[in-house]
């Protein structure tokens, strides 16, 4: 399950919220680090294990605003999440890049260039139609994938966009696609966050791709990632 809390100043982004049960543990770790409202609250698409804690935070949590995806979910939890979105005065589904600023990061939330082409009637495609989010503070970039798959991954590629960034977290826990090897020359990070778990890790090919390419790896698995940068520097540690 995914759920990235961003911080800088005075600033705080979360970036999904885990699978239902989770929405406590989001809500919790947010209070522990003294966050008493959230800027910025976007939810990459509709699976179980990225909206499914969406509504305890927005029933727990005073949120400015929410950011997400264009199309509709069909799950449980994408309809607790929208009885949960009633009456908010700020919820947006972008359709085209958005640029912001938040104290000194800058944001680039990224919908498909086409998603009728990512609708594939025959299997599910919503993968494909996550936000993927690119933040920059400072002289450091991070790119934040959601669960994209394969013909997103084209898709960006061919968009002609610099995709150049120092931390990628990694497509849908880590799960190998044939154009992932493309896919990380063209973001050539530093660093890979991997968020999965011991029962379901990343792919062995996934690991392999990341080690030959010279990209150091973490792991959600058994403790959360931690990154500290001032803009300057990058370090990437595991919570103890």
């Amino acid at each position: 399950a995914d759920a990235l809390i961003v911080q800088q100043a005075e600033q705080t982004i979360l970036i999904d919220a885990g699978e239902q049960e989770d929405g406590e543990k989001v809500v919790k770790e947010l209070r522990r680090r003294g966050v008493d409202g959230i800027d910025l609250f976007l939810v990459t698409h509709f699976d179980k294990d990225h909206v499914g804690g969406a509504a305890y935070v927005m029933e727990h949590m005073e949120v400015a605003a929410v950011m997400m995806p264009d199309y509709e979910g069909d799950r449980q939890e994408y309809r607790f999440f929208l009885e949960s979105l009633q009456g908010h005065p700020n919820v947006r589904r972008p359709t085209e890049l958005v640029e912001m600023t938040m104290g000194e990061l800058h944001l680039e939330i990224c919908p498909p260039d086409d998603p009728e082409a990512l609708r594939h009637p025959e299997k599910e495609y919503d993968n494909d139609l996550s936000l993927v989010v690119s933040i920059q503070y400072k002289d450091k970039k991070f790119l934040l994938t959601g669960d994209i798959e394969k013909d997103r991954m084209e898709q960006m590629l061919a968009s002609g966009r610099d995709w150049k960034h120092d931390v990628i977290k990694m497509p849908h826990h880590g799960k190998y696609q044939n154009v992932l090897p493309e896919f990380l020359e063209a973001v050539s990070p530093q660093a890979a966050v991997i968020c999965c778990s011991e029962k379901n890790p990343a792919e062995e090919k996934t690991l392999k791709l990341l080690e030959d390419q010279g990209i150091s790896v973490w792991d959600t698995s058994k403790q959360n990632v931690i990154i500290e940068c001032d803009g300057e520097t990058i370090k990437v540690r595991h919570e103890t």
